[in-house]
Protein backbone atom coordinates (compact mmCIF):
# COMPACT_ATOMS: atom_id res chain seq x y z
CA UNK A 1 0.00 0.00 0.00
CA UNK A 2 1.46 3.22 -1.54
CA UNK A 3 -1.12 5.74 -1.90
CA UNK A 4 -3.98 7.42 0.02
CA UNK A 5 -7.50 8.49 -1.55
CA UNK A 6 -6.96 11.98 -2.86
CA UNK A 7 -9.75 13.04 -0.94
CA UNK A 8 -10.63 12.96 2.74
CA UNK A 9 -12.73 13.76 5.01
CA UNK A 10 -12.56 17.10 7.38
CA UNK A 11 -15.28 18.78 9.80
CA UNK A 12 -17.16 15.90 8.47
CA UNK A 13 -16.48 17.47 4.94
CA UNK A 14 -14.73 15.86 1.48
CA UNK A 15 -11.91 18.07 0.41
CA UNK A 16 -9.07 17.66 -1.67
CA UNK A 17 -5.81 18.76 -0.30
CA UNK A 18 -2.23 17.34 0.35
CA UNK A 19 -1.98 13.28 0.46
CA UNK A 20 -0.04 12.06 3.36
CA UNK A 21 3.05 10.96 2.95
CA UNK A 22 4.11 7.13 3.64
CA UNK A 23 8.07 5.94 4.41
CA UNK A 24 8.20 2.42 4.34
CA UNK A 25 11.33 -0.14 5.18
CA UNK A 26 9.75 -3.71 5.21
CA UNK A 27 6.70 -3.91 7.30
CA UNK A 28 7.56 -0.84 9.50
CA UNK A 29 6.20 2.59 8.21
CA UNK A 30 4.99 5.76 9.05
CA UNK A 31 2.41 8.26 7.49
CA UNK A 32 3.13 12.14 7.77
CA UNK A 33 0.70 14.59 7.64
CA UNK A 34 -0.12 17.88 9.35
CA UNK A 35 -3.78 17.47 10.19
CA UNK A 36 -4.88 14.98 12.67
CA UNK A 37 -8.18 13.71 11.26
CA UNK A 38 -6.28 12.61 8.20
CA UNK A 39 -4.00 10.94 10.16
CA UNK A 40 -6.98 8.66 11.93
CA UNK A 41 -8.78 8.11 8.66
CA UNK A 42 -5.18 6.71 7.61
CA UNK A 43 -5.47 4.58 10.40
CA UNK A 44 -8.88 2.95 9.63
CA UNK A 45 -7.60 2.58 5.89
CA UNK A 46 -4.35 0.39 7.06
CA UNK A 47 -6.28 -1.73 9.30
CA UNK A 48 -8.89 -2.08 6.64
CA UNK A 49 -6.29 -2.74 3.96
CA UNK A 50 -4.55 -5.19 6.28
CA UNK A 51 -7.89 -7.46 7.45
CA UNK A 52 -7.86 -8.27 3.54
CA UNK A 53 -4.76 -9.87 3.97
CA UNK A 54 -5.30 -11.81 7.39
CA UNK A 55 -3.16 -9.12 9.25
CA UNK A 56 -4.34 -6.44 12.11
CA UNK A 57 -1.91 -3.42 13.17
CA UNK A 58 -0.24 -4.17 16.90
CA UNK A 59 -1.49 -1.45 19.45
CA UNK A 60 1.94 -1.48 20.89
CA UNK A 61 3.99 -1.16 17.64
CA UNK A 62 1.08 1.55 16.46
CA UNK A 63 0.97 5.49 17.93
CA UNK A 64 -0.15 8.44 16.61
CA UNK A 65 2.69 11.30 17.70
CA UNK A 66 3.05 15.18 16.99
CA UNK A 67 6.99 16.23 16.10
CA UNK A 68 6.89 19.55 17.96
CA UNK A 69 4.30 19.01 21.10
CA UNK A 70 2.33 16.63 22.99
CA UNK A 71 -1.00 15.74 22.06
CA UNK A 72 -3.42 13.57 23.74
CA UNK A 73 -4.60 10.72 22.29
CA UNK A 74 -7.08 7.62 23.81
CA UNK A 75 -6.84 9.63 26.90
CA UNK A 76 -2.79 9.59 27.53
CA UNK A 77 -0.59 12.58 27.30
CA UNK A 78 2.00 11.70 24.24
CA UNK A 79 5.51 12.80 24.30
CA UNK A 80 6.53 14.32 20.54
CA UNK A 81 8.73 13.02 18.52
CA UNK A 82 8.40 9.30 17.35
CA UNK A 83 11.15 6.63 17.00
CA UNK A 84 11.71 5.16 13.08
CA UNK A 85 14.56 2.72 12.38
CA UNK A 86 16.60 3.35 15.09
CA UNK A 87 16.05 7.02 14.81
CA UNK A 88 14.84 9.60 16.89
CA UNK A 89 12.41 12.13 14.68
CA UNK A 90 11.26 15.38 16.07
CA UNK A 91 11.21 19.05 15.96
CA UNK A 92 12.11 21.51 18.47
CA UNK A 93 10.93 25.14 18.69
CA UNK A 94 13.64 27.79 18.07
CA UNK A 95 14.19 31.34 17.03
CA UNK A 96 14.34 32.69 13.22
CA UNK A 97 17.93 32.38 13.15
CA UNK A 98 18.24 28.84 13.94
CA UNK A 99 14.26 27.76 13.00
CA UNK A 100 13.91 25.76 10.44
CA UNK A 101 12.18 27.11 6.85
CA UNK A 102 10.16 26.35 3.83
CA UNK A 103 11.13 25.60 0.31
CA UNK A 104 9.76 29.05 -0.08
CA UNK A 105 12.42 30.62 2.61
CA UNK A 106 9.20 30.88 4.90
CA UNK A 107 10.34 30.85 8.72
CA UNK A 108 8.42 27.99 10.47
CA UNK A 109 9.67 28.67 14.17
CA UNK A 110 11.10 25.36 14.48
CA UNK A 111 13.70 22.74 13.83
CA UNK A 112 13.50 18.86 13.04
CA UNK A 113 16.46 17.06 14.59
CA UNK A 114 16.92 12.84 13.65
CA UNK A 115 19.03 11.74 16.63
CA UNK A 116 19.89 7.95 17.84
CA UNK A 117 16.63 6.62 19.72
CA UNK A 118 17.32 6.13 23.33
CA UNK A 119 16.16 2.56 23.21
CA UNK A 120 19.18 2.00 20.81
CA UNK A 121 20.84 4.04 22.72
CA UNK A 122 20.78 1.63 25.53
CA UNK A 123 21.05 -1.59 23.47
CA UNK A 124 24.32 -0.37 22.27
CA UNK A 125 25.51 -0.14 25.81
CA UNK A 126 24.34 -3.66 26.70
CA UNK A 127 26.09 -5.07 23.77
CA UNK A 128 29.05 -3.35 24.84
CA UNK A 129 28.70 -4.32 28.30
CA UNK A 130 28.38 -8.67 27.24
CA UNK A 131 31.56 -7.89 24.98
CA UNK A 132 33.65 -6.63 28.41
CA UNK A 133 32.15 -9.33 30.54
CA UNK A 134 32.87 -12.18 28.23
CA UNK A 135 36.20 -11.07 27.93
CA UNK A 136 37.07 -10.40 31.70
CA UNK A 137 40.21 -12.37 31.72
CA UNK A 138 41.65 -11.92 27.88
CA UNK A 139 44.66 -10.25 26.21
CA UNK A 140 43.77 -6.36 25.41
CA UNK A 141 44.59 -7.11 21.90
CA UNK A 142 40.98 -9.45 22.18
CA UNK A 143 38.95 -6.93 23.54
CA UNK A 144 40.07 -4.39 20.93
CA UNK A 145 39.10 -6.56 18.29
CA UNK A 146 35.86 -7.50 19.43
CA UNK A 147 35.02 -3.74 20.40
CA UNK A 148 36.24 -2.21 17.33
CA UNK A 149 33.12 -3.79 14.68
CA UNK A 150 30.44 -2.97 17.25
CA UNK A 151 31.57 0.56 17.54
CA UNK A 152 32.50 1.14 14.23
CA UNK A 153 29.44 0.03 12.44
CA UNK A 154 27.36 1.97 15.00
CA UNK A 155 28.44 4.97 14.71
CA UNK A 156 28.55 4.79 10.89
CA UNK A 157 24.93 3.96 10.83
CA UNK A 158 24.50 7.09 13.13
CA UNK A 159 26.84 9.32 11.01
CA UNK A 160 24.49 10.88 9.13
CA UNK A 161 22.41 12.33 11.80
CA UNK A 162 22.94 14.86 15.05
CA UNK A 163 24.73 12.77 16.66
CA UNK A 164 27.73 15.00 18.16
CA UNK A 165 26.07 14.68 21.63
CA UNK A 166 25.08 11.19 21.73
CA UNK A 167 28.69 10.24 20.43
CA UNK A 168 30.56 12.25 23.42
CA UNK A 169 28.29 10.71 25.92
CA UNK A 170 29.06 6.94 24.53
CA UNK A 171 32.55 7.87 24.77
CA UNK A 172 32.28 8.72 28.27
CA UNK A 173 30.11 5.69 28.56
CA UNK A 174 32.63 3.06 27.64
CA UNK A 175 35.42 4.97 29.04
CA UNK A 176 33.77 3.79 32.59
CA UNK A 177 33.16 0.41 31.18
CA UNK A 178 37.05 0.04 30.69
CA UNK A 179 37.93 2.04 33.59
CA UNK A 180 36.03 -1.01 35.50
CA UNK A 181 37.29 -4.08 33.13
CA UNK A 182 40.76 -2.27 34.33
CA UNK A 183 40.02 -2.31 38.58
CA UNK A 184 38.48 -6.05 38.18
CA UNK A 185 42.09 -6.86 36.30
CA UNK A 186 43.96 -5.20 38.74
CA UNK A 187 42.28 -5.98 41.67
CA UNK A 188 43.69 -2.63 43.42
CA UNK A 189 42.03 0.33 42.99
CA UNK A 190 45.16 3.16 43.11
CA UNK A 191 46.37 0.85 40.07
CA UNK A 192 43.66 1.52 38.34
CA UNK A 193 44.48 4.90 36.57
CA UNK A 194 47.96 4.31 35.21
CA UNK A 195 47.00 1.71 32.71
CA UNK A 196 44.75 4.54 31.06
CA UNK A 197 47.87 5.79 29.21
CA UNK A 198 48.46 2.64 27.67
CA UNK A 199 45.86 2.24 24.89
CA UNK A 200 45.46 5.28 22.17
CA UNK A 201 42.39 6.55 20.67
CA UNK A 202 43.40 8.15 17.27
CA UNK A 203 40.92 9.13 14.39
CA UNK A 204 42.67 10.63 11.87
CA UNK A 205 45.29 7.71 11.67
CA UNK A 206 42.69 5.19 13.22
CA UNK A 207 39.39 5.35 12.16
CA UNK A 208 37.86 6.12 15.51
CA UNK A 209 39.34 2.43 16.11
CA UNK A 210 41.41 1.41 19.32
CA UNK A 211 44.87 0.61 19.17
CA UNK A 212 47.29 -1.12 21.07
CA UNK A 213 50.12 0.81 22.01
CA UNK A 214 53.48 -0.78 22.12
CA UNK A 215 55.28 -2.55 25.33
CA UNK A 216 51.76 -2.24 26.73
CA UNK A 217 49.99 -4.90 28.32
CA UNK A 218 46.69 -3.05 29.51
CA UNK A 219 43.89 -1.77 28.01
CA UNK A 220 41.74 1.80 28.54
CA UNK A 221 41.35 5.08 26.53
CA UNK A 222 42.86 7.96 26.93
CA UNK A 223 40.07 10.56 28.16
CA UNK A 224 40.09 13.69 26.44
Amino acid sequence: MNKFPKSFYRNGKQVRDNQPKIIRYADDFVIIHNEYEVILQCKEIIAQWLKKAGLELKPEKTSIRHTLKSIEHDGQTVDPGFDFLGFNIRSYSKGKHRSGKTPRGKIIGSKTLIKPSKKKILAHHEALKEVIKDNKKAPQAALIARLNPIILGWCNYYRTVASKETFASENNVLWNMLRAWTVNRKKKKHHCMKPLENISHTESTENGRFKQKKQSSTIMPKRK
